[in-house]
């Protein structure tokens, strides 16, 4: 078993100084794992010596089992016992992880044997958020996709340097709306703003 750690580092070209190492943060493990799966299972190394209550079938029932977790789509419980010859257990392993690919070997002359190397990847699980009803007319869910933006001003004081044209596009994203300021405002001339006239925006 090979347990690969990675980083989620991400390296950018600049100018000047070359490619350049943009530290982010651990990524998540991949774990490689080579087994084999003999047809005969009456062989000695076959039984597990610590676990002798455990009931081992063909490879075509772990065969199916990995082609399983590939079409289920969901994380599985990756438990990992590691015990030394004198029967001492040390740490364990256990983490969720995915199936993403394995390979299955058969070779000539030990027919009904199989190798296996499989890669699992560490599984983070992503809390689910859940949209609330809004009781209203419509009876449907709403999403507020403005939060983000800060509220219009309903007024604006003339600063030197001002146009009408600067004012809409900076107060209200929408240098189009310089006609509405001149109508709501009564401006006839907009050429002779007057430094501190209090202006309505809506």
């Amino acid at each position: 078993m090979i347990t690969k750690y990675f980083n989620t580092n991400k390296r950018y070209e600049t100018i000047g100084m070359g490619e350049v190492n943009i530290i982010k943060g651990i990524g998540l493990r991949e774990i490689h794992l080579s087994i084999i799966l003999p047809n005969d299972l009456t062989l000695p190394f076959v039984q597990p010596k610590y676990t002798p209550n455990t009931i081992l079938g063909k490879p075509i029932v772990y065969l199916e089992k990995f082609r399983e977790f590939k079409a289920n789509r969901k994380p599985l419980n990756f438990l990992i016992t590691r015990i030394l010859p004198n029967g001492e257990q040390i740490f364990k392993g256990n983490i969720n992880v995915t199936l993403e690919e394995y390979t299955v070997y058969e070779n000539a002359g030990e027919e009904g044997d199989f190798m296996v190397d499989l890669v699992f990847r560490e599984y983070i699980d992503i809390k689910e958020k859940i949209l609330k009803p809004v009781e209203n007319k419509q009876n449907t869910y709403t999403v507020d996709v403005n939060r983000t933006e800060k509220d219009k001003p309903k007024t604006y004081t003339v600063k030197s340097g001002d146009t009408l044209w600067k004012i809409a596009k900076r107060e209200l994203n929408d240098e189009t709306k310089y006609k509405h300021i001149m109508e709501i405002n009564n401006i006839t001339e907009p050429k002779k703003l007057q430094v501190g006239t209090v202006l309505k925006l809506q």
